[in-house]
């Protein structure tokens, strides 16, 4: 858990972008890189400004679709900096000692922050793809479970060894749990073991593995070419379905949800183009959108 990071809420779009983050982005495909090498991507301030302004960036554009999440350097994310958990240890002590309200406030705003900033990844109306170009500890396991997408390399693992050093893996936990299960979470949470490539595959965390870094890119351009083919309202409006209907039981409330969802797709200008273009056998104007990596 990073402290002291910046909330979405409190940023801008032109927000200065910190140089630990690189935004590159052209009209339709954007790429956000984690930019901290020699401190393994780890987690602080800077990090996570500038993961906050490329999530304003993104909410601002009315055009983008495919945004990548990428690391420069050997790994992904090492997860929270340490300092910056000395930092949060240090104010909750002080907080115990002295009963100053203020420095325990701070530590609890520190970790809503993070949270916040993970729940604007998992809910951004495009689609989110992992490029794992290296291992990903604590925090770095959040911010890919939150991708719709994953790519990996082959020498990646994956560590949630909160355990082990007294901690609890809480923010990250909602989306970590979504995506690996219950009973791999219970394994991974309880015991601090670490994943390599192919167990995060088996479990759901990994949907992709591959050798090398032109592997990698290959591979996004590949998810580039389908997602020309996907309707961007309509896969942002499956995104926000997949999140409202996950593990609730199916009620009336439920069923006139998915109605409602479905009739208010049905009358978009999209799905009438899609509809006049599948009856004449033609692509659908959206296909002819350039998806190009920046």
């Amino acid at each position: 858990m990073p402290a002291e990071i910046s909330s979405v809420d409190d940023i801008t779009a032109d927000t200065e972008m910190p140089p630990e983050v690189v935004w590159t982005a052209n009209d339709y495909v954007g790429v956000i890189t984690l930019n901290r090498p020699k401190d393994k991507n780890a987690l602080n301030d800077a990090v996570s400004l500038g993961i906050a302004i490329c999530i304003k960036k993104i909410l601002a554009s009315k055009t983008l679709r495919v945004v990548f999440f990428t690391g420069n350097g050997a790994m992904f994310c090492a997860g929270g900096d340490p300092k910056a958990f000395q930092a949060a240890a240090a104010a909750a002590a002080k907080a115990k000692e002295t009963g100053a309200a203020e420095a325990d406030n701070d530590n609890d705003k520190s970790a809503m922050a993070f949270a916040k900033m993970l729940e604007a990844l998992n809910s951004l109306p495009v689609y989110l793809v992992g490029l794992v170009n290296g291992s990903a500890m604590g925090g770095g396991v959040g911010l890919v479970s939150v991708c719709d997408y994953v790519v990996a390399r082959k020498s990646a693992f994956f560590a949630l060894s909160e355990v082990k050093l007294g901690v609890i893996p809480a923010t990250i936990s909602p989306y970590v749990i979504a995506k690996i299960g219950a009973g791999a979470a219970r394994k991974t949470f309880m015991t601090g073991d670490t994943m390599k490539v192919d167990e995060a595959v088996k479990v759901g965390l990994v949907n992709e593995i591959v050798e090398t870094p032109d592997e990698m890119k290959k591979v996004a351009e590949r998810i580039l070419t389908v997602m020309k083919l996907s309707a961007p309202g309509a896969a942002a409006a499956a995104k926000s379905l997949i999140l409202n209907v996950v593990n609730k039981p199916i009620t009336e409330e439920l069923m006139a949800y998915t109605a409602n969802q479905l009739a208010m797709v049905r009358v978009t200008e999209e799905c009438a183009s899609g509809m006049i273009a599948v009856q004449a056998g033609k692509k659908p104007p959206w296909s002819e959108t350039p998806l190009v990596y920046p």
